[in-house]
């Protein structure tokens, strides 16, 4: 058997981290802590790119699966 990568080598002592450690600290702890409010929308969301309002905006979507969904930014002139 020949001599393992780095890669591997790094990986196996995380798994044997991971392997070691389990019964001790138990598996990953998901959530806040507390209970949580469920997610309300803005009344007025902004856009996290322009700051403008969400309504202004334009969504060109394609056909085509490959191409991305775009977000056209209205000129701020047409915010008021």
């Amino acid at each position: 058997m020949g001599r393992r990568t780095l890669r591997e080598r790094l990986f196996g002592g995380a798994r044997g981290l991971d392997k070691n450690l389990l019964p001790f600290m138990g598996p990953a702890q998901v959530g806040a802590g507390h209970p949580e409010e469920p997610y309300r929308l803005p009344d007025d969301p902004r856009c996290p790119v322009c700051h403008g309002p969400m309504a202004l905006h334009e969504l060109a979507r394609s056909d085509d699966p490959s191409r991305p969904t775009r977000m056209i930014c209205p000129p701020r002139s047409t915010w008021a």
